[in-house]
């Protein structure tokens, strides 16, 4: 017998230790194998595939993270695979077996399994291709529909790719190993583990770290954010880190040293267990909460994102066609017949009106980024025109005194107000007069085309508007003409047209809403796509090492499972022991990521001034009904694994 055959022998004869991450490599490879056949595709380009060169961009950076996770990964799988058998390499090198025979035959094991799964993923790849196509297709704005052909450059990337980063992991692996002592093999798993210890001062850490990064995040706008997303960051994963090696060994001592605690029965030896496991678990359950928040996250603010999008639109940009005249008296950009008439003949059905006219002013204002001010502009109108297009979007009317205004955006993430409630403000008109009001609290929703100096409303009363539009000729006004239609988002061909139909001079004048919602709602469900593809392959290699590490851990638990049967323990006990074990490692993660990715998605609303909570919520529940599927096949292995072997 060779060494390759014992190799052989021994992957049959810890298959059930391999499967897990034999999988998530094939997973892996087959996701690179597809994204990188896509972007290689020779439809896929900008002459048949609108935004190709983004599209393919998105792809590439999707495939940088796949390889840097798979880096990881492999290197976490290798290091697990090498500690669970310290034992078994002690024994082989007793009886013989030199350092460079060990070396070869863990060398052999790694590569045919490396093989193994780079050809089932190719495979797995060149299967599901066909569908990945379509669905492509699909999404984006198409010509030709993308054929399935195979691409060479893609099996060479994917082969050479994963074979080299296979074989460098792997000779790292067995360099750790090259100064092991027969001894120290041997006796690796019968060290015994003493209580576990803490820092208070890491505990506190860890507490005031998570607690600064919750409260950067829920208090977070779109301008702060822009400062705050490091730090946040940085907090949050030194914070969860220590909660793991130091605040929940804090936690358990307390618990442990408790002689009434909450624990009764035989929930006293999973405590135990727990304890005097936790600082070998606390790296991996770092690991996991961080790609589960990562997971979470990613997935819902996206979802989010694409789920609040119209809505988005609908504020940002107030009216489906409009367009402003800077001289009131007159119709530059287009005539209002002239729109109507083109959307009558392309049946797009017209649900409101707007012709406001408003009166441009200035003002100081301090901008998002320093301290200091500059000069920004409004449009002034009056209330009652605030109050009849507030109505046809189903907004709040409001109620102003003679020297009270306020300030409108339409755009959602501008949500720190320009003046403060109550603050007096002044004004300036072009002739030169001041202005001074009262200013009641802003409002962040789109009444009318945020374009220019009209990118912000200044709304007054109607008997103060009306006295200023008698000083203030009509040429000197400035007109917005908007029209709301039906079923907006189907009308993108009207829409080009009309834009085709406006002077080369006036086009930052003109606005549509249904062109660009639909360029922004394929790029985000472009986004929404790959990011589910890379989550599913973060939820598996999540439960990979969690599989892994259990197994690590496998023959530990055989021991201590005989030991209690010989005391009296229960089946049913032991199952219900292995059972809360096996949760505490797949649930306390979870528990954790979920709670990182509330404050992500607390952040998401507050930017978007959208309550967005049943959203999150949907998104938590879909990932929590996967995570707890896995959980209850693994538990169902894990003791099939650990009992036959007892009962046996």
């Amino acid at each position: 017998m060779n060494l390759r055959t014992i190799a052989r022998k021994n992957i049959l004869g810890n298959l059930q230790r391999y499967v897990a991450y034999f999988l998530s490599c094939v997973f892996a490879v087959s996701v690179f194998f597809v994204f990188t056949s896509f972007i290689f595709h020779p439809d896929v380009n900008e002459d048949n595939v609108y935004g190709g060169s983004l599209v393919k961009t998105c792809l590439s950076a999707a495939l940088i993270v796949i390889i840097v996770f798979c880096i990881f990964f492999i290197s976490y799988s290798n290091s697990a695979f090498l500690q669970a058998r310290k034992k078994e390499f002690g024994l082989l090198t007793l009886f013989g077996t030199s350092k460079q025979q060990l070396r070869k035959m863990i060398y052999y094991e790694q590569s045919l399994i490396s093989l193994a799964a780079i050809a089932a993923g190719i495979g797995a790849g060149l299967l599901f291709s066909k569908l990945f196509f379509m669905i492509m297709t699909w999404m984006l704005s198409v010509k030709v529909p993308i054929s399935f052909v195979i691409v060479p450059k893609s099996f060479v990337l994917t082969a050479a790719g994963f074979l080299i980063l296979f074989q460098t992991l792997l000779i790292l692996s067995l360099w750790r190993i090259r100064k092991l002592e027969i001894i120290e093999l041997i006796k690796s798993a019968q060290k015994p583990k003493s209580l576990p210890a803490y820092s208070k001062w890491l505990t506190v850490l860890s507490v005031l770290c998570l607690g600064g990064g919750y409260y950067l995040a829920a208090s977070a706008n779109a301008i702060d954010m822009v400062f705050r997303v490091f730090p946040i960051l940085i907090l949050v994963l030194i914070g969860t880190y220590f909660f793991f090696t130091q605040s929940s060994v804090a936690f358990f001592r307390m618990l442990y040293q408790k002689k009434h605690s909450f624990y009764k029965g035989t929930n006293i030896i999973v405590r135990s267990n727990m304890i005097f496991r936790l600082k070998d678990h606390a790296r991996m359950l770092f690991l996991t909460s961080i790609i589960t928040a990562v997971i979470l996250t990613a997935t819902g603010v996206i979802y989010m994102f694409y789920s609040d999008l119209q809505r988005q639109e609908e504020q940002s940009i107030p009216q489906s066609v409009s367009w402003v005249e800077k001289d009131a008296s007159r119709f530059q950009v287009m005539e209002p017949k002239t729109a109507e008439s083109t959307l009558k003949q392309a049946d797009a059905e017209i649900k409101y009106k707007v012709n406001a006219t408003g009166i441009p002013v200035t003002f100081e204002t301090d901008l998002p980024f320093g301290n200091r001010k500059a000069k920004a502009g409004a449009l002034l109108i009056s209330e009652n025109t605030y109050n009849q297009i507030a109505k046809e979007k189903g907004y709040p009317v409001i109620h102003l005194q003679d020297q009270e205004a306020f300030i409108n955006v339409a755009f959602q993430m501008m949500i720190k107000d320009t003046f403060g409630a109550g603050e007096k403000a002044a004004f300036h008109m072009k002739s030169g007069k001041s202005l001074s009001y009262v200013m009641k609290k802003q409002r962040n929703q789109g009444i009318l085309m945020p374009v220019g100096e009209i990118s912000r409303l200044l709304v007054v009363s109607e008997k103060s508007f009306d006295s200023l539009t008698q000083e203030v000729p009509l040429k000197e006004q400035t007109r917005v003409i908007g029209y709301e239609l039906e079923h907006w988002t189907e009308t993108v061909d009207v829409s080009k047209k009309l834009e085709g139909m406006v002077p080369k001079e006036h086009r930052s004048d003109f606005q549509t809403r249904a062109p660009g919602y639909q360029v922004i709602k394929q790029a985000v469900a472009l986004t929404l796509f790959i990011g589910m593809f890379v989550s599913v392959l973060f939820f598996i290699v999540q439960g990979s090492m969690l599989y892994l590490r259990m197994f690590t851990e496998i023959e530990d638990t055989r021991v201590q499972v005989l030991a209690l049967k010989r005391i009296g323990i229960t089946d049913k006990e032991i199952h219900s022991i292995l059972g809360k074990q096996i949760g505490f490692l797949f649930f306390i993660p979870f528990i954790a990521g979920a709670i990182h990715a509330g404050f992500a998605y607390a952040a998401l609303s507050n930017m978007l001034n959208s309550n967005l909570f049943l959203e999150a919520v949907l998104v938590i529940c879909i990932y929590f009904v996967f995570q707890a599927v896995y959980y209850l096949v693994t538990r169902r292995i894990y003791k099939r694994a650990v009992l036959r072997h007892i009962s046996s």
